[in-house]
């Protein structure tokens, strides 16, 4: 990959994921309730080390109303990356998969939100990381255990999205 072909990478896979996720929510009618937030979330991090919140955090915030019911209640990280260490994660709770899941958990709960990391290793189907059962209610699972629950994102978006208080 070329200098900065990573970055470019990330890009387009959280406009992916936004248009993706603005369809779902929407019912199909709109694909742009959501977008990359600013500084790929370093806004939150800049104005929460200087004492300030903001609404946007993570890697995807909502710009439209209709959208602020998905992401006050989610904090959504997005990796594409090569090798993801999937197995290590499931067998040892190692690797960068597991590093990117304890830097969500701990960021989502100081937002008070939900954890979301939806994840793309190459030549891999994109993957939902979430808390146990948090997303039970759209979703059969791929692999589930007593951490965390992982399916396929195109899994959850043939479900109908419901705006629901499940935690």
């Amino acid at each position: 990959m070329r200098k900065g072909g990573g970055n470019q990478k990330g890009s387009s896979f959280e406009r992916k994921i936004c248009k993706a996720l603005s369809l779902w929510v929407s019912n199909g009618k709109h694909e742009d309730l959501f977008w990359r937030t600013a500084m790929s979330g370093g806004r939150a991090t800049v104005a929460r080390k200087k004492g300030r919140s903001v609404r946007q955090s993570g890697d995807i915030c909502a710009v439209d109303k209709d959208g602020h019911p998905f992401t006050d209640k989610w904090y959504i990280e997005t990796k594409a990356y090569k090798k993801i260490d999937f197995d290590s994660f499931i067998i040892k709770r190692k690797g960068k998969l597991a590093k990117w899941w304890t830097i969500c958990k701990r960021e989502a709960k100081h937002y008070e939100r939900n954890p979301m990391l939806i994840v793309k290793q190459n030549g891999w189907p994109w993957l939902v990381v979430t808390k146990c059962h948090a997303v039970s209610h759209w979703c059969k699972f791929y692999v589930t255990d007593l951490m965390v629950d992982i399916t396929l994102f195109d899994d959850m978006l043939e479900q109908p999205y419901e705006n629901t208080r499940h935690q």
